[in-house]
């Protein structure tokens, strides 16, 4: 059947506005996905932007002493913030709707031990490298506490709210013993490349101990490390408790060299029987090969305090104390016999430190640097209330942007 000329004319006609209408419909969907696209687009852009301007506000005085990066604030705070960009950034555009904020930061509190210890970790790396800034040593005081009586108040408090509160003992003599066990030199205890070893790094070049105060100004305690350590409130009690590790470790390494000396053990049985002849001579001399090595150790601290050296394993060569002098509980000064062999002072602190808990070191570390930004910059300090990263998300024309950004 052939349609007449008018109902063919009217065919095409309703086929090109059917065709017209479907191509206006799909170029309106067009457009309307490609202002989505680029809003979407635009808003990932500036919720990105708006995080590392939040991260750009850490406190200068935390990253010049100590290299840890960390800005102060609340997510309350975050969020006003993010509103006024947000504010800034969409008023006045139509095709735009800000459907508003919210903030994380509990996962990136500094106080958070595996946040802070992936900056020590960063920080070490460039502890022995050209890159190293030393710390800043200058101190102007941010806040000041007010009258010298209020200052004082202020002081006596810097023990307050330490992050290590409740955290019990970082040290183990068990972990030490093992670490040593079957080695001459302490060099061999800490693994480089390791975690733990950037660490030690850190420790080692932003605090002091009571052989080197590594020309860092002025701090709270002189025996910083001794603290990381110990945990005590002063720096009399840190190094009493130091004493007492290192002369216990050098106790057990000494009276290992006695027993393995013919000319030391016949030396002590020989004393023994003057003193209990008879079967109690062998009790006996054990007792002058415990009490010989023990002040054996306490010269070994005299010496290493002095800034000389101990080795971790004693021959006879290298030892200093007399017999007669123990059985006779006659007290000497520090004899040095003239050799500097094996490791310093700094050494032993590091076994310490290597091997004691590492979350009670790295909350420890966190003590430090809050006591010292308290005594030094701001009364008020808490590292609770830093945070080393951000998380928020924000909700633009109905879709959801979520950001993570961290130092």
């Amino acid at each position: 059947m052939i349609l007449p000329e008018r109902s063919r004319k009217g065919s095409v006609t309703v086929f090109v506005c059917l065709f017209f209408l479907s191509m206006t419909a799909m170029l309106l969907a067009f457009i309307d996905a490609s202002r989505k696209t680029a809003v979407n687009s635009s808003a990932e852009a500036l919720c990105s932007l708006w995080a590392e301007s939040v991260l750009a506000e850490y406190d200068l005085n935390l990253q010049k002493r100590y290299n840890i990066f960390g800005f102060y604030g609340y997510p309350k705070d975050v969020t006003e913030k993010l509103d006024y960009y947000a504010e800034g950034s969409f008023k006045d555009k139509k095709y735009i709707r800000y459907g508003g904020s919210s903030c994380s930061l509990y996962d990136y509190a500094l106080t958070d031990v595996d946040i802070f210890s992936r900056q020590l970790v960063e920080a070490g790396k460039l502890a022995f490298t050209e890159k190293f800034i030393r710390p800043e040593k200058e101190v102007v005081r941010v806040e000041h506490a007010g009258e010298p009586d209020e200052e004082t108040e202020a002081r006596r408090n810097l023990f307050d709210d330490l992050p290590s509160a409740g955290s019990g003992k970082g040290y183990s003599a068990s972990a030490v013993k093992d670490a040593v066990s079957g080695l001459t030199s302490l060099g061999d205890v800490v693994k480089a490349g390791s975690d733990s070893y950037f660490i030690e790094q850190y420790i080692f070049s932003y605090f002091k101990d009571a052989g080197d105060d590594k020309n860092l100004g002025e701090t709270y305690f002189s025996q910083e490390i001794e603290y990381i350590i110990c945990g005590r409130k002063s720096d009399r009690a840190n190094q009493r408790s130091i004493r007492g590790k290192i002369v216990a470790l050098r106790e057990g390494t000494n009276f290992l060299c006695i027993s393995r000396s013919p000319d030391m053990r016949a030396r002590t049985m020989a004393a023994a029987e003057l003193l209990t002849p008879g079967p109690a001579a062998a009790v006996t001399e054990k007792a002058l090969m415990a009490a010989w090595a023990l002040a054996e150790s306490v010269n070994d601290y005299k010496l290493l305090i002095a800034g000389h050296s101990v080795p971790l394993v004693k021959t006879e060569r290298l030892w200093a104390t007399d017999l007669d002098s123990v059985i006779a509980n006659k007290e000497e000064g520090c004899i040095f016999t003239g050799i500097d062999e094996g490791e310093d002072y700094s050494d032993y602190l590091r076994l310490f430190t290597y091997t004691m808990d590492s979350r009670v070191r790295a909350l420890r570390i966190m003590d430090l640097i809050q006591i010292n930004m308290r005594y030094l910059y701001y009364d008020s300090f808490l590292l609770r209330e830093y945070n080393g990263g951000v998380r928020f998300s924000m909700k633009v024309n109905g879709v959801e942007h979520e950001v993570v950004k961290k130092y």
